[in-house]
Protein backbone atom coordinates (compact mmCIF):
# COMPACT_ATOMS: atom_id res chain seq x y z
CA UNK A 1 0.00 0.00 0.00
CA UNK A 2 1.47 3.29 -1.03
CA UNK A 3 1.31 6.72 0.45
CA UNK A 4 -0.72 8.20 -2.71
CA UNK A 5 -3.35 5.68 -1.35
CA UNK A 6 -2.88 6.55 2.03
CA UNK A 7 -3.91 10.19 1.56
CA UNK A 8 -7.00 9.78 -0.85
CA UNK A 9 -8.81 8.18 2.71
CA UNK A 10 -10.78 10.43 4.20
CA UNK A 11 -10.08 9.94 7.54
CA UNK A 12 -6.05 10.14 6.93
CA UNK A 13 -6.84 13.84 7.80
CA UNK A 14 -3.57 13.86 11.16
CA UNK A 15 -1.17 11.76 8.33
CA UNK A 16 -1.62 13.82 5.66
CA UNK A 17 -0.61 16.58 8.18
CA UNK A 18 2.25 15.17 9.03
CA UNK A 19 3.26 14.25 5.74
CA UNK A 20 1.99 17.32 3.54
CA UNK A 21 2.30 19.76 6.46
CA UNK A 22 3.01 22.81 4.47
CA UNK A 23 0.35 23.03 1.67
CA UNK A 24 0.79 24.65 -1.73
CA UNK A 25 -2.43 26.36 -3.34
CA UNK A 26 -3.39 28.83 -5.33
CA UNK A 27 -6.26 32.00 -4.91
CA UNK A 28 -6.58 33.67 -8.44
CA UNK A 29 -9.64 35.27 -10.86
CA UNK A 30 -9.36 35.49 -14.49
CA UNK A 31 -10.02 36.56 -17.64
CA UNK A 32 -12.28 32.75 -17.64
CA UNK A 33 -14.05 33.85 -14.48
CA UNK A 34 -14.34 37.45 -14.37
CA UNK A 35 -15.06 40.67 -16.41
CA UNK A 36 -12.75 43.25 -16.86
CA UNK A 37 -14.65 45.60 -14.38
CA UNK A 38 -14.40 42.59 -11.34
CA UNK A 39 -10.78 42.09 -12.79
CA UNK A 40 -9.60 45.95 -12.48
CA UNK A 41 -10.64 46.07 -8.49
CA UNK A 42 -8.41 43.49 -7.61
CA UNK A 43 -5.32 44.07 -9.82
CA UNK A 44 -1.93 44.81 -8.03
CA UNK A 45 0.06 48.65 -9.54
CA UNK A 46 3.33 47.65 -10.23
CA UNK A 47 4.81 50.40 -7.47
CA UNK A 48 2.46 48.71 -4.54
CA UNK A 49 3.43 44.86 -4.97
CA UNK A 50 6.38 44.71 -2.32
CA UNK A 51 4.24 46.14 0.29
CA UNK A 52 1.29 43.54 -0.50
CA UNK A 53 4.04 40.53 -0.83
CA UNK A 54 5.34 41.76 2.39
CA UNK A 55 1.56 42.44 4.10
CA UNK A 56 0.65 39.14 2.66
CA UNK A 57 3.69 36.84 3.74
CA UNK A 58 2.53 38.07 7.51
CA UNK A 59 -1.03 36.44 7.15
CA UNK A 60 -1.34 33.89 9.82
CA UNK A 61 -0.77 30.57 8.13
CA UNK A 62 1.39 31.38 4.82
CA UNK A 63 4.88 30.49 4.90
CA UNK A 64 5.52 31.74 1.62
CA UNK A 65 4.01 33.70 -1.27
CA UNK A 66 4.02 35.29 -4.41
CA UNK A 67 1.53 37.66 -6.34
CA UNK A 68 1.05 37.69 -9.88
CA UNK A 69 -1.19 40.63 -11.48
CA UNK A 70 -1.39 40.79 -15.19
CA UNK A 71 -4.27 42.13 -17.53
CA UNK A 72 -5.94 38.95 -17.59
CA UNK A 73 -5.43 37.57 -13.71
CA UNK A 74 -4.64 38.04 -10.31
CA UNK A 75 -3.48 35.48 -8.79
CA UNK A 76 -1.55 34.39 -5.24
CA UNK A 77 0.49 31.41 -5.09
CA UNK A 78 0.90 30.27 -1.37
CA UNK A 79 2.51 27.71 1.08
CA UNK A 80 1.57 27.29 4.29
CA UNK A 81 -0.72 25.84 6.38
CA UNK A 82 -4.40 25.51 6.70
CA UNK A 83 -6.63 27.56 6.72
CA UNK A 84 -4.23 29.53 4.58
CA UNK A 85 -6.62 29.81 1.58
CA UNK A 86 -9.50 31.52 3.60
CA UNK A 87 -7.01 34.01 5.52
CA UNK A 88 -6.02 34.81 2.04
CA UNK A 89 -9.20 35.60 0.43
CA UNK A 90 -10.10 37.68 3.72
CA UNK A 91 -6.33 39.40 2.94
CA UNK A 92 -7.29 40.11 -0.44
CA UNK A 93 -10.30 41.54 0.05
CA UNK A 94 -9.56 43.97 2.90
CA UNK A 95 -6.42 44.83 0.64
CA UNK A 96 -8.34 46.11 -1.88
CA UNK A 97 -11.44 47.86 0.51
CA UNK A 98 -13.49 45.53 -1.20
CA UNK A 99 -16.66 43.83 1.37
CA UNK A 100 -15.51 40.33 3.00
CA UNK A 101 -16.31 37.86 0.43
CA UNK A 102 -17.07 40.62 -2.65
CA UNK A 103 -17.16 38.93 -5.85
CA UNK A 104 -15.96 35.74 -4.13
CA UNK A 105 -18.18 33.60 -6.73
CA UNK A 106 -15.07 34.54 -9.56
CA UNK A 107 -12.18 33.23 -7.65
CA UNK A 108 -10.83 29.80 -8.31
CA UNK A 109 -8.88 27.71 -5.61
CA UNK A 110 -6.05 24.78 -6.21
CA UNK A 111 -4.18 23.07 -4.20
CA UNK A 112 -1.44 20.73 -3.99
CA UNK A 113 0.40 19.28 -7.63
CA UNK A 114 -2.56 21.07 -9.04
CA UNK A 115 -0.78 24.65 -8.46
CA UNK A 116 1.84 23.23 -10.79
CA UNK A 117 -0.08 22.09 -13.23
CA UNK A 118 -2.11 25.55 -13.76
CA UNK A 119 1.28 27.29 -13.26
CA UNK A 120 2.79 25.60 -16.21
CA UNK A 121 -0.45 26.28 -18.18
CA UNK A 122 -0.03 30.03 -17.26
CA UNK A 123 3.68 30.43 -18.47
CA UNK A 124 3.66 28.68 -21.50
CA UNK A 125 0.34 30.88 -22.82
CA UNK A 126 -2.01 27.60 -22.93
CA UNK A 127 -4.39 29.44 -19.97
CA UNK A 128 -4.50 32.64 -21.29
CA UNK A 129 -7.00 34.15 -23.26
CA UNK A 130 -4.69 34.30 -26.66
CA UNK A 131 -3.50 30.54 -26.63
CA UNK A 132 0.35 30.72 -26.92
CA UNK A 133 0.74 34.78 -26.56
CA UNK A 134 4.67 35.07 -25.19
CA UNK A 135 3.68 38.10 -22.67
CA UNK A 136 2.96 36.23 -19.82
CA UNK A 137 5.70 34.19 -19.00
CA UNK A 138 8.13 37.52 -18.44
CA UNK A 139 5.11 38.79 -16.12
CA UNK A 140 5.36 35.61 -13.82
CA UNK A 141 9.16 35.34 -14.20
CA UNK A 142 8.91 39.33 -12.69
CA UNK A 143 6.72 38.01 -10.47
CA UNK A 144 9.08 35.06 -9.29
CA UNK A 145 11.99 37.50 -9.21
CA UNK A 146 9.60 39.97 -7.08
CA UNK A 147 9.26 37.55 -4.33
CA UNK A 148 12.49 36.02 -4.57
CA UNK A 149 14.50 39.52 -3.89
CA UNK A 150 11.88 40.41 -0.73
CA UNK A 151 12.38 37.56 0.91
CA UNK A 152 8.64 35.68 0.49
CA UNK A 153 9.34 32.54 -1.31
CA UNK A 154 9.22 29.58 1.03
CA UNK A 155 11.74 26.75 -0.26
CA UNK A 156 8.89 24.41 -1.81
CA UNK A 157 6.85 27.64 -4.08
CA UNK A 158 10.74 28.42 -5.02
CA UNK A 159 10.86 25.13 -6.01
CA UNK A 160 7.53 25.31 -7.94
CA UNK A 161 8.47 28.18 -10.20
CA UNK A 162 11.68 26.72 -11.07
CA UNK A 163 9.84 23.22 -12.17
CA UNK A 164 6.71 25.54 -13.92
CA UNK A 165 9.26 27.47 -15.83
CA UNK A 166 11.17 24.68 -16.69
CA UNK A 167 7.65 22.93 -17.79
CA UNK A 168 6.45 26.14 -19.69
CA UNK A 169 9.72 25.43 -21.99
CA UNK A 170 9.63 22.22 -22.83
CA UNK A 171 5.99 23.03 -24.04
CA UNK A 172 6.58 25.84 -26.32
CA UNK A 173 9.94 23.96 -27.83
CA UNK A 174 7.64 21.00 -28.19
CA UNK A 175 4.58 22.29 -29.38
CA UNK A 176 3.51 24.05 -31.34
CA UNK A 177 1.38 26.59 -28.98
CA UNK A 178 3.87 29.31 -29.60
CA UNK A 179 3.57 29.38 -33.37
CA UNK A 180 2.13 32.50 -34.96
CA UNK A 181 0.44 33.70 -32.24
CA UNK A 182 -3.05 35.72 -32.51
CA UNK A 183 -1.73 38.74 -30.34
CA UNK A 184 -4.06 41.57 -28.82
CA UNK A 185 -2.25 44.11 -31.48
CA UNK A 186 -3.33 41.71 -34.45
CA UNK A 187 -7.24 41.25 -33.02
CA UNK A 188 -6.73 45.08 -32.45
CA UNK A 189 -5.96 45.91 -35.84
CA UNK A 190 -8.65 43.03 -37.25
CA UNK A 191 -11.24 45.33 -35.34
CA UNK A 192 -10.23 49.00 -36.68
CA UNK A 193 -10.57 47.37 -39.88
CA UNK A 194 -13.95 46.11 -39.18
CA UNK A 195 -14.81 50.07 -38.45
CA UNK A 196 -12.93 52.03 -40.67
CA UNK A 197 -11.92 49.74 -43.55
CA UNK A 198 -8.50 50.73 -44.91
CA UNK A 199 -6.21 52.15 -42.10
CA UNK A 200 -3.87 53.62 -44.29
CA UNK A 201 -4.56 57.39 -43.77
CA UNK A 202 -5.64 57.02 -40.25
CA UNK A 203 -3.52 58.67 -37.24
CA UNK A 204 -2.79 56.49 -34.78
CA UNK A 205 -2.33 57.31 -30.68
CA UNK A 206 -0.49 55.26 -28.41
CA UNK A 207 -0.62 55.56 -25.00
CA UNK A 208 2.42 53.87 -23.03
CA UNK A 209 5.63 52.87 -23.69
CA UNK A 210 5.96 49.21 -22.31
CA UNK A 211 5.83 45.41 -24.17
CA UNK A 212 2.47 45.59 -25.57
CA UNK A 213 2.49 49.28 -26.76
CA UNK A 214 5.56 48.34 -28.49
CA UNK A 215 3.58 45.45 -30.46
CA UNK A 216 0.83 47.31 -31.33
CA UNK A 217 3.69 49.67 -33.08
CA UNK A 218 5.38 46.89 -34.99
CA UNK A 219 2.06 45.45 -36.32
CA UNK A 220 0.49 49.28 -37.22
CA UNK A 221 4.19 49.68 -39.26
CA UNK A 222 3.60 46.59 -40.79
CA UNK A 223 -0.09 47.38 -41.51
CA UNK A 224 0.97 50.43 -43.38
CA UNK A 225 0.00 53.28 -40.65
CA UNK A 226 2.08 55.95 -41.19
CA UNK A 227 0.81 58.90 -39.13
CA UNK A 228 1.49 57.25 -35.78
CA UNK A 229 2.44 58.75 -32.00
CA UNK A 230 3.51 57.66 -28.73
CA UNK A 231 2.33 59.61 -25.80
CA UNK A 232 4.11 58.17 -22.41
CA UNK A 233 4.19 59.68 -18.40
CA UNK A 234 7.98 59.89 -19.31
CA UNK A 235 8.15 61.77 -22.69
CA UNK A 236 12.10 60.43 -23.14
CA UNK A 237 11.00 57.34 -22.91
CA UNK A 238 8.10 57.50 -25.62
CA UNK A 239 10.71 59.64 -28.01
CA UNK A 240 13.26 57.19 -27.67
CA UNK A 241 10.41 54.30 -28.46
CA UNK A 242 8.91 56.56 -30.95
CA UNK A 243 12.64 56.59 -32.73
CA UNK A 244 12.37 53.03 -33.36
CA UNK A 245 8.93 53.36 -34.87
CA UNK A 246 8.72 56.28 -37.29
CA UNK A 247 7.21 57.88 -34.63
CA UNK A 248 6.06 61.12 -32.27
CA UNK A 249 6.89 61.33 -28.88
CA UNK A 250 4.70 63.01 -26.60
CA UNK A 251 4.27 63.37 -23.22
CA UNK A 252 0.76 62.49 -21.03
CA UNK A 253 0.42 66.40 -20.69
CA UNK A 254 -0.28 67.09 -24.52
CA UNK A 255 -3.09 64.39 -24.85
CA UNK A 256 -5.85 67.43 -24.43
CA UNK A 257 -3.97 68.57 -28.23
CA UNK A 258 -3.36 65.23 -29.42
CA UNK A 259 -6.72 63.33 -29.67
CA UNK A 260 -7.92 65.58 -31.75
CA UNK A 261 -5.71 64.64 -34.27
CA UNK A 262 -5.87 60.97 -33.97
CA UNK A 263 -8.67 58.13 -35.32
CA UNK A 264 -7.36 55.40 -33.32
CA UNK A 265 -6.69 55.63 -29.50
CA UNK A 266 -5.10 52.75 -27.83
CA UNK A 267 -3.93 52.98 -24.27
CA UNK A 268 -1.91 50.41 -21.82
CA UNK A 269 -0.51 51.60 -19.20
CA UNK A 270 0.16 50.52 -15.70
CA UNK A 271 -1.78 54.00 -14.30
CA UNK A 272 -4.26 53.06 -11.36
CA UNK A 273 -6.66 55.37 -12.43
CA UNK A 274 -7.86 56.92 -15.94
CA UNK A 275 -5.68 58.98 -18.15
CA UNK A 276 -8.43 59.71 -20.86
CA UNK A 277 -11.49 61.39 -18.91
CA UNK A 278 -14.80 61.68 -20.58
CA UNK A 279 -14.50 65.49 -20.72
CA UNK A 280 -11.29 65.12 -22.34
CA UNK A 281 -12.76 62.73 -25.03
CA UNK A 282 -16.08 65.00 -25.44
CA UNK A 283 -14.32 67.66 -26.41
CA UNK A 284 -11.87 65.96 -29.05
CA UNK A 285 -14.77 64.62 -31.07
CA UNK A 286 -16.39 68.25 -30.63
CA UNK A 287 -12.84 69.72 -32.58
CA UNK A 288 -13.02 66.90 -35.00
CA UNK A 289 -16.54 67.97 -35.54
CA UNK A 290 -17.90 64.50 -35.01
CA UNK A 291 -15.44 62.41 -37.13
CA UNK A 292 -15.43 59.07 -35.42
CA UNK A 293 -12.47 57.64 -32.52
CA UNK A 294 -12.27 54.14 -32.53
CA UNK A 295 -10.59 54.43 -28.71
CA UNK A 296 -9.50 50.28 -27.45
CA UNK A 297 -8.13 50.09 -23.53
CA UNK A 298 -6.05 47.15 -23.50
CA UNK A 299 -5.23 48.10 -19.28
CA UNK A 300 -6.32 46.54 -16.41
CA UNK A 301 -7.33 48.67 -14.30
CA UNK A 302 -8.73 50.69 -17.14
CA UNK A 303 -6.78 53.81 -18.00
CA UNK A 304 -10.30 55.68 -20.47
CA UNK A 305 -13.09 55.69 -18.47
CA UNK A 306 -15.91 53.98 -19.05
CA UNK A 307 -18.51 56.55 -19.62
CA UNK A 308 -16.85 57.08 -22.83
CA UNK A 309 -18.74 54.19 -24.72
CA UNK A 310 -21.86 56.23 -24.10
CA UNK A 311 -20.61 59.20 -26.32
CA UNK A 312 -21.70 59.31 -30.06
CA UNK A 313 -18.44 59.10 -32.91
CA UNK A 314 -16.73 56.90 -30.41
CA UNK A 315 -16.22 53.29 -30.55
CA UNK A 316 -14.88 52.20 -26.99
CA UNK A 317 -13.54 48.60 -26.61
CA UNK A 318 -11.82 46.91 -23.83
CA UNK A 319 -9.48 44.04 -23.96
CA UNK A 320 -12.84 41.54 -22.92
CA UNK A 321 -13.98 42.65 -26.39
CA UNK A 322 -11.07 40.98 -28.92
CA UNK A 323 -12.14 37.87 -27.09
CA UNK A 324 -14.76 37.09 -30.22
CA UNK A 325 -11.96 38.02 -33.05
CA UNK A 326 -9.53 36.10 -31.04
CA UNK A 327 -11.68 32.98 -30.68
CA UNK A 328 -12.00 32.64 -34.07
CA UNK A 329 -8.25 32.12 -34.89
CA UNK A 330 -7.72 29.66 -32.31
CA UNK A 331 -8.77 26.39 -33.69
CA UNK A 332 -5.48 25.41 -35.11
CA UNK A 333 -4.07 25.60 -31.47
CA UNK A 334 -6.43 22.77 -30.24
CA UNK A 335 -3.63 20.35 -31.42
CA UNK A 336 -0.95 21.69 -30.00
CA UNK A 337 -2.69 22.62 -26.53
CA UNK A 338 -3.55 18.64 -26.23
CA UNK A 339 -0.03 18.08 -26.97
CA UNK A 340 0.96 20.73 -24.26
CA UNK A 341 -1.43 19.13 -21.59
CA UNK A 342 0.55 15.51 -21.66
CA UNK A 343 3.91 17.54 -21.41
CA UNK A 344 2.51 19.28 -17.80
CA UNK A 345 1.16 16.57 -16.76
CA UNK A 346 4.73 14.86 -17.12
CA UNK A 347 6.26 17.75 -15.47
CA UNK A 348 3.56 17.55 -12.83
CA UNK A 349 4.18 13.98 -11.70
CA UNK A 350 8.14 14.40 -11.36
CA UNK A 351 7.43 17.80 -9.32
CA UNK A 352 4.75 15.06 -7.00
CA UNK A 353 7.45 12.84 -6.87
CA UNK A 354 9.87 15.64 -5.60
CA UNK A 355 7.08 16.87 -3.28
CA UNK A 356 6.62 13.70 -1.31
CA UNK A 357 10.95 13.31 -1.06
CA UNK A 358 10.44 16.52 0.92
CA UNK A 359 7.09 15.78 3.28
CA UNK A 360 8.87 12.13 3.75
CA UNK A 361 11.98 13.68 4.67
CA UNK A 362 11.19 16.26 6.72
CA UNK A 363 8.52 13.70 8.79
CA UNK A 364 11.67 11.00 9.20
CA UNK A 365 13.84 13.62 10.54
CA UNK A 366 11.03 14.74 12.71
CA UNK A 367 10.75 11.11 13.96
CA UNK A 368 14.43 10.79 14.48
CA UNK A 369 14.86 14.14 16.43
CA UNK A 370 11.85 13.18 18.74
CA UNK A 371 13.63 9.78 19.31
CA UNK A 372 17.01 10.95 20.00
CA UNK A 373 15.64 13.52 22.36
CA UNK A 374 13.90 10.72 24.45
CA UNK A 375 17.90 8.38 24.08
CA UNK A 376 19.52 11.59 25.31
CA UNK A 377 17.25 12.14 28.40
CA UNK A 378 16.62 8.20 29.38
CA UNK A 379 20.85 7.85 28.95
CA UNK A 380 21.01 10.63 31.43
CA UNK A 381 19.20 9.38 33.55
CA UNK A 382 20.63 5.85 33.34
CA UNK A 383 24.23 7.19 33.89
CA UNK A 384 22.83 9.19 36.95
CA UNK A 385 21.50 5.63 38.53
CA UNK A 386 24.87 4.04 37.52
CA UNK A 387 27.26 6.95 39.23
CA UNK A 388 24.58 6.50 42.32
CA UNK A 389 26.21 3.13 42.43
CA UNK A 390 22.66 1.19 40.48
CA UNK A 391 23.17 -2.43 39.88
CA UNK A 392 23.97 -2.06 35.68
CA UNK A 393 21.90 -4.97 34.58
CA UNK A 394 18.86 -3.44 36.45
CA UNK A 395 19.55 0.06 34.68
CA UNK A 396 20.15 -1.12 31.14
CA UNK A 397 16.78 -3.36 32.00
CA UNK A 398 14.70 -0.31 32.60
CA UNK A 399 16.52 2.12 30.39
CA UNK A 400 15.28 -0.38 27.33
CA UNK A 401 11.96 -0.65 28.95
CA UNK A 402 11.17 3.26 28.83
CA UNK A 403 12.87 3.75 25.89
CA UNK A 404 10.51 1.31 23.75
CA UNK A 405 7.59 2.38 26.22
CA UNK A 406 8.61 6.10 25.10
CA UNK A 407 9.16 5.28 21.13
CA UNK A 408 5.53 3.41 21.12
CA UNK A 409 2.88 5.19 22.88
CA UNK A 410 1.90 7.74 20.53
CA UNK A 411 1.74 5.57 17.81
CA UNK A 412 -0.09 2.80 20.28
CA UNK A 413 -2.97 5.08 20.79
CA UNK A 414 -3.12 6.33 17.64
CA UNK A 415 -3.63 2.23 16.47
CA UNK A 416 -5.99 1.39 19.12
CA UNK A 417 -8.07 4.47 18.25
CA UNK A 418 -7.81 3.35 14.43
CA UNK A 419 -8.72 -0.44 15.65
CA UNK A 420 -12.11 0.97 17.41
CA UNK A 421 -13.00 3.22 14.14
CA UNK A 422 -12.27 0.21 11.51
CA UNK A 423 -9.65 2.84 9.76
CA UNK A 424 -8.30 -0.31 7.99
CA UNK A 425 -6.33 2.06 6.11
CA UNK A 426 -4.49 3.33 8.70
CA UNK A 427 -3.63 -0.26 10.29
CA UNK A 428 -2.62 -1.62 7.01
CA UNK A 429 -0.22 1.31 6.90
CA UNK A 430 0.90 0.72 10.31
CA UNK A 431 1.62 -3.15 9.23
CA UNK A 432 3.21 -1.86 5.75
CA UNK A 433 5.76 0.72 7.25
CA UNK A 434 6.55 -0.86 10.57
CA UNK A 435 6.79 -4.81 10.60
CA UNK A 436 8.67 -7.39 8.98
CA UNK A 437 7.17 -9.00 6.17
CA UNK A 438 8.31 -12.39 7.03
CA UNK A 439 5.82 -11.33 10.55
Amino acid sequence: MGLQCLLKHKKMGSLSDILFSMSLSVLGISHQTAPIRIRERLAFAAEKLPEALKNLANVPGVDGCAIVSTCNRTELYLSGRQPTMRSAMEWLHDWHSLAPGQYQEHFYQIEQAGCIFHLIKVISGADSMIIGEPQVAGQVKHAWQSARELGTLSSKLDRMFQSAFAGAKRVRSQTGIGRDPVTLPFAAMRLAHQIFGSLDNLGTLLIGAGEMIEDCAVHFREAGIRNLTIANRNPDRARELAERHEARGYGLDELPELLPRHDLVIACTASPTAILTHGMIERAIGQRRHRPIFALDLSVPRNIEATIGDLNDIYLYTIDDLHAIIESNQKKRKQALQQAIEIIESEVLAFERWLRLQDTSTTLKSLRQRAHAEREKLLEQALAQLAAGRDPEDVLQRLSHRLVNRLLHGPSIRLRQAAESADEALLEAARYYFLDEQQ
